[in-house]
């Protein structure tokens, strides 16, 4: 009876270690989550506006086209700017007396990348102009020369 007793015994500890070795065994459990992503889209000026130059004569026939005048804008792809827009498009220069026309283009859509925009601008014909020197006058040391581009997004 002693010996069946050993064996009993050496079989439960052996049953008991197959029990606890089998919630040791690895297991695999699944489990979902979101990934809740905010963007804020925005455009940027990468290259900012180059200047705008007339090289007039007074009373001149012809309507004078202004040479340069552009930017590059990088907008969140798929964002259409809603316009662009100038402090004022038709001016009188205050040094030259002058008038002008700016015309700026159309927004496109953004792609993620700079794009390049030409702005233009044009000097009826047959303006006077004042100047008082013989050599020329231009408007460099005027405050008023100066244009601010508004680009709403």
């Amino acid at each position: 009876m002693k010996k069946f007793a050993q064996i009993s015994t050496l079989v439960l500890a052996i049953g008991a270690a197959l029990v606890a070795s089998a919630g040791a065994q690895a297991a695999t459990v699944g489990g979902t989550f979101n990934v809740n992503i905010s963007l804020t889209p925005k455009c940027e000026i990468t290259t900012a506006a180059a200047d705008l130059a007339f090289t007039y004569e007074s009373f001149q026939t012809g309507v004078q086209p202004a040479t340069g005048g552009g930017f590059s804008l990088r907008c969140t792809s798929g964002l259409v700017p809603t316009s662009f827009a100038l402090d004022s498009a038709s001016v009188t220069d205050a040094a030259t007396n002058l008038a002008y026309t700016i015309t700026l283009p159309t927004p496109l859509a953004g792609t993620g990348a700079a794009q390049a925009y030409s702005v233009t601008g044009s000097m009826a014909a047959g303006q006077a102009g004042t100047c008082a020197l013989n050599a020329g006058c231009s408007n460099t040391a005027s405050t008023n020369k100066q244009r601010t581009l508004t680009i709403t997004y």
